[in-house]
């Protein structure tokens, strides 16, 4: 009787831990391990300063550079550029002289791949009338140089949320 009864006690912790830290754990979880479900090649970058941050144009979808602002122009040798704790990473050469649009097609060579994924751990998401189940959505770039240099950025959203937050980005043997 007793071995019952403690089972029942660690399920009831256990669901309670679910429903109120589901998501929590599942952010945790997704640092080291998420699900692709499908990805493209990337072939031109493009980026529009609009207020906060900008917005960052693969091929042809935006993606908001808040809540990192990283700094992006363009560098010494004409090519679009991230800037981020003090390195930096060119995407490749100006395209145009637009004010408004700073835009750069992927060198040949280079690689830039856009890819989709999602969280394993769903988590009970009680915001509508309805329970559901939900889980994070990633979108996930990653650039790699001929000379070594990569880039890798990260948003998050909500799987059923539209507004993606910048979350995280790495640039490696960077040259400055």
């Amino acid at each position: 009787m007793r071995k019952i009864l403690i089972v029942l006690v660690l399920a009831i912790v256990a669901l309670a831990a679910w429903i109120f830290a589901g998501r929590q754990t599942s952010e945790f979880v997704d640092r080291y391990k998420t699900k692709e479900f499908t990805s493209e090649s990337v072939h031109s970058v493009a980026y529009e300063e609009s207020g906060e941050g900008g917005t960052l144009i693969l091929n042809h979808r935006r993606f908001k550079l808040a809540p990192m602002n990283p700094h992006i122009g363009s560098t010494k040798e004409n090519q679009l550029a991230i800037a981020n704790a003090g390195k930096v990473f060119a995407f490749g050469s100006l395209a145009s002289d637009d004010d408004a649009r700073l835009t750069s097609n992927v060198p040949n060579g280079d690689v830039a791949v856009l890819s989709w994924r999602h969280g394993y751990i769903f988590w009970p998401n009680f915001s509508n009338r309805l329970p559901e189940l939900t889980c994070n959505g990633y979108m996930e770039l990653i650039c790699a140089k001929s000379t070594g240099a990569k880039l890798k950025m990260i948003w998050r959203s909500p799987i059923h949320d539209e507004e993606a937050s910048l979350i995280r980005i790495e640039i490696s043997d960077a040259s400055r």
